[in-house]
């Protein structure tokens, strides 16, 4: 069986979002992701922040998250950022046992 590339965009426009609203959902979140310090989990604490006023923007929004963060996890490079992560957080360890 052969793996097809997903098309999140038609998918959505099959939904029945229109291509204006996919593309601010995406643009919000890249946007939102060049302020420094900012996370996919501090954006997503955003988007569901907006729900109970912003339903359906809100959910494209979530969306398009769970995307880039399914994206990130199936990356190739996953490994090396956990160990470099659990390095890095080896050596705070140790500076604060001193």
């Amino acid at each position: 069986m052969s793996q097809k590339e997903y098309d999140m965009e038609t998918f959505l426009l099959s939904a029945g979002f229109a291509r204006e609203e996919i593309l601010d959902a995406v643009d919000e979140l890249n946007a939102y992701r060049t302020i420094p310090g900012t996370t996919l989990k501090k954006y997503l604490n955003r988007v569901l922040a907006t729900i109970e006023e912003d339903h359906r923007p809100a959910f494209l929004r979530g969306i398009v998250v769970g995307t880039a963060l399914h994206k990130h996890l199936e990356s190739d490079q996953l490994e090396d950022y956990i160990n470099a992560e659990v390095a890095r957080r080896l050596k705070e360890i140790l500076i604060d046992l001193g």
